[in-house]
């Protein structure tokens, strides 16, 4: 994944020009992106959201990365959309590179990200030589909250460019901020009177340094 992190002025523009913008990149940089996704938080941040699958496509991307924007900018609409989210921009962007981490992550099989307008961002950092001590425990929390009869979706990426190599992001959607704290509050009834898991969750928060939390929403496509 390739992360764009600015901030706005004014968020309603780049709903309004989003929908644009996501179309002429898709177009343009053909089988090489899985998709393209953006969410906004409650404090103005917008989060765009490159995903691509597998390193010779995340490569070829990043090596037409400038010929795709000059794609982009080939007609008077697209060069005055593209000023007028520049016009709006308010803080220089972050622009930052993640690695999906399949052995710490959750996915149900009809995910699909456009069905989530709510997602929760947690990102954190954790000692370089615990690493892969942490990973493990969130692992068996994973497998024990399958054990539990837990469902849920829980994306983790690991930083590898932008970020240090020790930073983590997880995101977990849902279908609206109510429904997340719902079904959290679900969750955590079943996992109250777990050993395993309290056990588990204990050693795991010892481990991190949580720096940011989000309340994200979708943009609309």
């Amino acid at each position: 994944m390739l992360l764009n992190e600015s901030r706005m002025s004014n968020t309603d523009i780049f709903k309004k020009n989003y929908p644009a913008l996501r179309n002429w990149w898709m177009k343009a940089s053909g089988t090489l992106i899985n998709n393209r996704v953006a969410h906004v938080s409650e404090t103005g941040l917008i989060y765009s959201q490159i995903i691509i699958k597998g390193d010779k496509n995340f490569g070829g991307y990043i090596s037409k990365r400038s010929e795709l924007t000059l794609l982009t900018r080939t007609d008077k609409e697209q060069e005055r959309i593209e000023k007028e989210n520049n016009d709006n921009t308010t803080q220089v962007g972050l622009r930052s590179s993640w690695v999906f981490t399949n052995q710490m992550s959750v996915l149900q099989p009809d995910y699909k990200i456009e069905d989530y307008d709510f997602c929760k961002a947690f990102l954190y950092t954790v000692p370089l030589n615990k690493k892969a001590e942490f990973e493990s425990i969130v692992e068996k929390l994973n497998a024990n909250d399958k054990t539990l009869g837990i469902e849920k979706i829980y994306i983790v990426f690991r930083a590898i460019d932008g970020y240090t190599y020790n930073t983590y992001m997880v995101l977990v959607p849902d279908k609206s901020k109510l429904d997340y704290y719902k079904h959290l509050e679900e969750r955590d009834a079943i996992r109250e009177n777990d050993k395993t898991y309290q056990e588990l969750s204990k050693k795991e928060s010892q481990l991190r340094t949580t720096f940011r939390i989000d309340h994200l929403s979708r943009v609309q496509n």
